[in-house]
């Protein structure tokens, strides 16, 4: 799997997001979403009714609201209402449509966790609400059929995870970016770049989906979870350190081994063994 095209700077004015394996989870929506300039209030609910066209659960009430002044909370104000507030001409919030659009169901069980905790004992921050944040921001799911390299990511050894097991990458293990702070830094990736990995367990017939199968399959598991199990991402040290330039195929200086030899980048292991055996997971194709 070779890289494809990056941007080396940060555009100024709309354009399209570049070609890159970063950018897959929301690839589906790449035609749907061209414009000629920054997206108006009318090009979003085109975009949100194309969605619901192609079979997205987006909640009736659901829209992009640009430019939006709320007087509630932000995440307060999409769980009452179903709008989102979406700043214009702004890429962060751009890419924030459109996670939605892909994981609608993992957004909105990532909203009702922050909305329960807002209306608990987290009014002024967190465990849950930090760690539903750094998955919203920052978050790259982590599909895995083989528990060796789920291992091997929770423990920080980059050479087994990117090296040894370099052909792993796309059939044993594989990652899908949910958090849109992420995408839109990649408009001008860097070394030192990370993401915040959350694993999950697959069937190896997952890795035989095609890519917007495997991302529907991980919104209906995620959003589970989430829904499920309060103790699920309770804390933001359940988020693993991925550093995201080492994944094959997302920077071209990484097919050579010596790449991984910076360990200001690479650190090595530095979090004890969780008590919770990775090996002991359950595989699920969703």
């Amino acid at each position: 799997m070779q890289a494809r095209t990056t941007l080396a700077h940060l555009p100024t004015a709309f354009d399209a997001w570049p070609e890159h394996p970063l950018y897959d989870s929301i690839a589906r929506w790449r035609n749907a979403a061209a414009c000629q300039a920054w997206p108006q209030q009318a090009d979003f609910d085109r975009l949100i009714e194309h969605a619901r066209a192609c079979g997205q659960p987006l909640p009736p009430r659901q829209r992009f609201l640009r430019d939006a002044d709320p007087e509630l909370y932000y995440e307060m104000h999409i769980g009452s209402t179903g709008e989102v507030p979406t700043r214009g001409d702004n890429w962060h919030d751009w890419f924030n449509a459109l996670c939605w659009l892909s994981w609608p169901r993992s957004k909105l069980a990532m909203n009702a966790r922050q909305v329960a905790a807002i209306n608990g004992d987290e009014f002024r921050r967190g465990p849950r609400r930090d760690a539903g944040t750094l998955l919203d921001e920052s978050g790259v799911v982590v599909p895995y059929c083989d528990p060796a390299l789920a291992q091997a990511l929770h423990d920080m050894q980059w050479q087994t995870l990117f090296v040894e097991q370099r052909a792993a990458w796309g059939n044993r293990i594989g990652a899908h970016v949910i958090g849109h702070a992420l995408l839109e830094q990649g408009l001008a990736m860097h070394i030192g770049w990370c993401g915040k990995a959350l694993l999950l367990p697959v069937e190896e017939a997952f890795f035989r989906l095609d890519g917007a199968e495997q991302v529907d399959t991980l919104d209906h598991m995620l959003a589970a979870r989430l829904a499920g199990d309060d103790g699920f991402a309770a804390s933001p040290r359940e988020l693993l350190p991925l550093p995201l330039l080492g994944i094959p195929g997302w920077w071209d200086a990484n097919r050579d081994a010596a790449f991984y030899d910076n360990t200001a980048y690479f650190r090595p292991t530095r979090r004890a063994k969780s008590a919770t055996e990775i090996a002991s997971s359950s595989p699920i194709i969703g």
